[in-house]
């Protein structure tokens, strides 16, 4: 049944990582059934009091990621947050935050922003919008570490 889950999960995010590149857009019930499936398959690893605290710590560290870009964007570019940051970026970080314990949280959060950011640089010339697709690519990354941590035995990303 779990790996069921994650064939389906990392379809969701196969098709996220594609609706993102082509139209920078994505869809919201994909990122919602993505939620929920992530969300079940940490809370099927954790005791219940450590998902939740793991979600309410995960939550909190996107709440201050995303205050400090709504001061930038309000303060220093002038813009409405969702002009500089998608929507869908934001639901996406929330899939991130409900499917894994803290500190494979912060790992992928961090090494897939990294990711997104260096596969913009290098193919933003090839690209027709001039916008980081930042949720699909994160979603790559993301569907990535799923199949890694399937085929790795020494590694276990809700053990972390």
């Amino acid at each position: 049944m779990k790996l069921i889950i994650e064939l389906v999960l990392m379809l969701i995010l196969g098709i996220l990582f594609f609706q993102d590149l082509k139209k920078r857009k994505v869809s919201v019930w994909i990122l919602m059934l993505g939620i929920g499936l992530g969300g079940f398959l940490n809370y099927q690893a954790q005791q219940p009091i450590v998902f939740l605290s793991n979600c309410l710590i995960n939550i909190t560290f996107i709440l201050l990621i995303f205050l400090v870009l709504w001061l930038y964007a309000t303060l220093k570019m002038k813009k409405n947050i969702f002009q500089v940051f998608g929507k869908g970026d934001l639901l996406f970080f929330i899939l991130l935050a409900i499917s894994l314990p803290i500190l494979s949280f912060l790992m992928v959060f961090i090494f897939s922003t990294i990711f997104a950011l260096l596969v913009f640089m290098i193919l933003k010339n090839r690209m027709t919008e001039n916008t980081v697709p930042l949720a699909g690519l994160q979603a790559l990354f993301f569907g990535l570490i799923l199949i890694a941590n399937n085929f790795v035995p020494s590694l276990n990303i809700y053990a972390l």
